[in-house]
């Protein structure tokens, strides 16, 4: 009688604590440190029988092939949720209790759907916008605090810089710096590139239509063409590589997103750099003085999936933590993101002077594009970029007509 009390006595202890298992997945470095930190040990308190496993997604695609799944997934905003929605593995999130509570906390150009649906919440964000060297622009005759408003003004903005004598350490002087080196990467670098190209359209048309199936950037009205030929003429004033970063002092503009390049600021040549007195902030060239400068709207996205109702709903819990305003703050600040809660935009830390124009930006700025087929189609876009802008083997007309049939073949099988 005395073994079966204590079996029995085993076996409810065992029951008892017995704890539902999460995964949260994101990207390695600061978002893990941050998620073992701060995200798993505050929610694990909240929620006793549930344990928070932390995972970073290098290896997201190999389980995926295998029919494995996170629970949560902190993704870029872009291609990456139309593709697993379109699989069938995210969770539709309107069915949550809480969700229209929490979508009404948030700023509406950051709540966009795909399929018709909602798929993910939008948790850390950034734009771009132009960085400059206030002393290079000095130095070259030019006003430090009125930047180039237009794709001509910063043409000749950098041809001065570009004309400045070799710093005393013999490296040259470039009127601007572009990520080429990151050309080989595949689609990541065209979110570098877009903001600039929606410039040329404002804001209008990005590379594929509305429901993904047709590329348009091949449009003239879409601009893609004298994108291609003001770049190749920018490239002249760039060097090859980022061999010499902005934070050299030899390089006058700077196409950057806020606000993470600002932890680079103490590192820079000579001294440390300072917002306001050697760095300026401003919008992105457009093509006419008084046209409004567009950006596009980059970061992170957090995603459910599938798995039982159950877990689905734990998946739901951390979600609302992690968009709660006091612990959203902790986050954007750890992260150096920008706040996505209205109630956050107006905080006192986001009125920074090197937080607050990127804050600003953020009302004209165009989200990732949203297509499964996207990002073959900026691989596509961008190595033509590179034979048109970077080597000069084409022209920029040629690159966009090739581009534009290489694209529609893909889209079509």
């Amino acid at each position: 009688m005395l073994k079966w009390i204590v079996l029995f006595l085993v076996a409810v202890s065992s029951t008892a604590i017995a704890k539902d298992k999460l995964e949260f997945m994101v990207s390695s470095g600061d978002q893990m440190a941050f998620a073992n930190e701060w995200i798993k040990p505050e929610f694990e308190r909240r929620y006793p029988d549930v344990e928070l496993v932390v995972t970073n997604d290098g290896n997201l695609e190999t389980r995926m092939a295998a029919g494995d799944y996170p629970n949560v997934y902190a993704g870029i905003f872009g291609y990456m949720v139309p593709r697993y929605a379109r699989l069938g593995r995210l969770s539709y999130l309107d069915d949550f209790e809480g969700f229209e509570a929490l979508q009404e906390k948030i700023a509406p150009q950051f709540m966009a759907q795909n399929f018709g649906r909602h798929y993910f919440i939008p948790w850390l964000a950034t734009t771009q916008m132009m960085i400059y060297n206030k002393a290079l622009f000095e130095e070259a005759g030019l006003d430090p605090n009125t930047p180039p408003e237009t794709w001509d003004e910063l043409l000749v903005a950098a041809e001065k810089i570009s004309a400045l004598p070799a710093r005393s350490n013999g490296s040259r002087v470039h009127g601007i710096a572009l990520w080429n080196d990151a050309l080989a990467t595949g689609g990541w670098y065209w979110n570098m590139l877009a903001p600039l190209y929606y410039n040329f359209n404002d804001g209008e048309y990005q590379l594929l239509n509305r429901w993904g199936t047709h590329p348009v950037f091949d449009q003239e009205e879409a601009g893609m063409v004298a994108f291609f030929d003001t770049m190749k003429q920018v490239q002249r004033f760039a060097p090859l590589t980022m061999e010499q970063n902005f934070f050299s002092r030899t390089i006058g503009m700077w196409p950057q997103y806020g606000v993470s390049w600002n932890a680079n600021l103490q590192d820079a040549a000579d001294r440390p750099m300072v917002i306001g007195e050697d760095v300026g902030i401003a919008p992105l060239p457009v093509r006419e003085k008084g046209d409004i400068a567009y950006s596009n709207l980059d970061g992170r996205a957090l995603m459910v999936f599938k798995n039982t109702r159950h877990i689905e709903q734990r998946s739901w819990q951390l979600i609302e933590m992690l968009m709660e305003e006091s612990f959203n703050l902790k986050a954007l600040k750890a992260l150096q993101s920008l706040p996505t809660l209205v109630s956050l935009q107006a905080h006192e830390y986001f009125q920074q002077p090197e937080i607050r124009p990127f804050v600003k930006q953020l009302e004209h700025a165009v989200m990732n594009e949203s297509s499964a087929a996207v990002g073959e189609v900026s691989s596509i876009i961008l190595s033509y970029y590179s034979q048109a802008v970077v080597m000069g083997r084409m022209t920029p007309q040629e690159a966009v007509n090739a581009a534009a049939e290489e694209a529609k073949q893909i889209m079509r099988n």
